[in-house]
């Protein structure tokens, strides 16, 4: 499977955004006119595989990608299925020594 140079754009389009593939593509359109959307699916597949990009793939009818950062909550209008990031402060959950945290997805829905 070829990797290509897109991988960099995306993360950038990516970083502090929830956007789907379409959306993706699109902008990585706009700087590389040739880029064919198979190639940008391929490549946002394998940033998620690397951990580069997170699958937000429980949101409305579609699946939503976004840059890796620190962990925090997701609140989800119902409404409109604007995503919000929020910081996780104080989360005191029991956890035992041998379990390796890897990710925390935490969802919060309403309007």
């Amino acid at each position: 499977m070829k990797t290509h140079f897109y991988k960099e754009d995306i993360k950038k389009i990516c970083y502090n955004n929830h956007l789907d593939v379409d959306t993706i593509f699109e902008r990585v359109k706009k700087i590389y006119p040739k880029a064919w959307r198979s190639t940008i699916y391929r490549n946002v597949e394998e940033l998620t595989l690397e951990w580069w990009l997170k699958k937000l793939s429980w949101i409305g009818q579609k699946a939503y990608y976004e840059g890796i950062k620190e962990n925090h909550a997701h609140l989800v209008n119902k409404k409109t299925w604007e995503i919000i990031d929020v910081e996780i402060k104080n989360l005191d959950i029991n956890i035992p020594e041998n379990f390796d945290v890897e990710n925390i997805d935490i969802r919060i829905y309403g309007e």
